[in-house]
This record gives C-alpha cells, sequence and structure tokens, in this order.
C-alpha cells in the first residue's frame, strides 16, 4: 500500500510540475509572439514601440492605429490616446 502511494504522489508531483511549465510557456508565447511594433512620431523623428495584440485592437477600435502605405502600423495621434471611437 505505501508504494501505491508513493507511486501516486510522485505521478501527481510530475502532473503538476509539467502543468507550471507549460504554463511558464504559453505566457511566454503570449507575451513575445502575440505583439507587434509601433511607429509613433515624436520630436526629432520616430520611434517603433511594441504594443500586444489587446492593446492594439483597443487602439484600433478608437482610431489610433493605423496602417500606412507600407504596411507598417503607426500611430495616429501624438500625446494622450483618443477616449472613444471616431465613428
Amino acid at each position: 500500500m505505501d508504494e501505491v502511494s508513493m507511486l501516486t504522489k510522485k505521478t501527481k508531483t510530475i502532473i503538476f510540475c509539467l502543468l507550471i511549465s507549460l504554463g511558464v510557456i504559453v505566457l511566454a508565447y503570449g507575451a513575445f509572439f502575440h505583439s507587434i511594433k509601433v511607429t509613433t512620431k515624436v520630436e526629432g523623428g520616430s520611434v517603433s514601440i511594441t504594443k500586444s495584440e489587446p492593446a492594439l485592437v483597443k487602439e484600433a477600435s478608437v482610431g489610433g492605429v493605423a496602417r500606412d502605405k507600407s504596411g507598417k502600423v503607426k500611430q495616429t495621434y501624438t500625446g494622450e490616446s483618443p477616449k472613444a471611437c471616431s465613428t
């Protein structure tokens, strides 16, 4: 009986560690691969910043970002972001 409970405890520990590792991998994937560089104008030129996909969806819904002719994503405002939908 003691061997069975030890095996069960080891199995639970291994499964727990695998799930934690999987969670870390999924978080890293979301943080690094679901983001895009956005070009914004500042004094003296333009700067590229990285924004997450959910932040870009919000910015696009209020008219804060748009694609230029070359296909790059650019901010359409300087200073504070728009507060409501432009339509």
